[in-house]
């Protein structure tokens, strides 16, 4: 994992336009729990819950809102709007990235066809098939494979055990995690009689710039035209996108969620860890589904749901303590 340079807590508060409480001169050379943080640490509070841990936190400078009281150790603090979105910023900013020698390194397997950025790595292991295209800073870690016609874009990183099928496209800065699949063949069978006979996926996988994968997900082909994960889509560890969904921009799916076949989510949903959805529905813009809904039906925008089957949830809340009060008289009547 890349280090974190030493910064000052000044630098700092003038990337995210933070205010300091304390001495500004303080480095910091790490990140840390509350709890945890030492001297040298950098660390936030972004809930009042836990703010018993800022009182006895030894960290050296902490990101927290306008309200949050200093420590009694003389933590430094850096007051912002909104402490856990400092803090990402301020991780990113004290990054020190990893460093990778550019060129296709010994024991990995390129095809004469495929074109490969001379900034590019491919590592030791790795495969990189035929007409397949590699941009600018691409990264392709061991045991990956980038499979004839695929084309992956510039600054991203394909980690080990990740695989790009025939003819599917990344876009730029997109981040493959380990063990992911992308362009295998989804559902696609037709019945005779007993038997399942096979529908070639004959399509492909579209993503978008920015977009992060996480472990073992599958993103399956389109059998006709292309699955399409939008720009700026965040898909956590274990999801299932089945062929031809289709997902906007900023879309968040957190773990082991999964979609079936040619469902549409409109930009910034947001789909809970565990929450389905079946095919061929539409879920509107901005629209939530909780952990563990599964959705049945389309949804229209801007609103939240949970239950199975998903209905909005204040609805879902008023019928949960109905059949609590249910239970608790035994299952009587009034």
């Amino acid at each position: 994992m890349s280090a974190l340079k030493p910064t000052a807590v000044s630098a700092l508060a003038k990337h995210l336009g933070a205010t300091v409480e304390g001495d500004a001169k303080v480095i910091v050379t790490g990140a840390a729990p509350l709890e945890t943080a030492t001297a040298s640490d950098l660390t936030f509070l972004g809930n009042p819950r836990y703010s018993a841990q800022l009182a006895a936190t030894r960290a050296g400078a902490v990101i927290v809102d306008a309200k949050a009281k200093r420590p009694a150790s003389g933590s430094v603090l850096l007051r912002a709007a909104k402490p856990y979105l400092a803090f990402a910023k301020a991780l990113q900013f004290m990054l020190k990235p990893a460093q990778h020698s550019p060129g296709v390194q010994a024991g990995a397997h390129v095809d004469a066809a495929a074109k490969v950025s001379p900034t590019a790595t491919v590592m030791a292991g790795a495969y990189v098939g035929p007409q397949a295209q590699i941009g600018p800073r691409t990264v392709i870690f061991p045991n990956a494979s980038v499979l004839a016609g695929a084309r992956i874009g510039e600054d991203c990183l394909i980690y080990p055990g990740t695989v790009v099928r025939e003819d599917c496209v990344l876009g730029a800065r997109v981040i493959l995690h380990n063990n992911v699949s992308i362009g295998a063949d989804g559902y696609g069978f037709a019945q005779d009689g007993a038997l399942h006979v096979k529908i070639p996926q004959t399509g492909n996988v579209m993503i978008g710039d920015d977009v992060e994968i996480g472990a073992n997900s599958c993103v399956d082909r389109a059998a006709m035209g292309s699955t399409r994960i939008g720009r700026g889509t965040k898909i956590v560890n274990l999801v299932q996108i089945g062929h031809g969904c289709q997902l906007g921009e900023d879309v968040l799916i957190v773990a082991q969620s999964g979609l079936a076949g040619s469902a549409v989510l409109e930009d910034r949903v947001i789909i809970g860890a565990r929450g389905g959805v079946l095919g061929h529905l539409r879920i509107g813009a901005g629209t939530m589904v909780m952990s563990l809904a599964l959705v049945t039906k389309s949804l229209p925008a801007g609103i939240v749901v949970s239950g199975n089957p998903a209905r909005p949830h204040r609805e879902q809340l008023r019928r949960e303590a109905l059949l609590k009060r249910i239970e608790k008289k035994g299952g009587k009547d009034d």
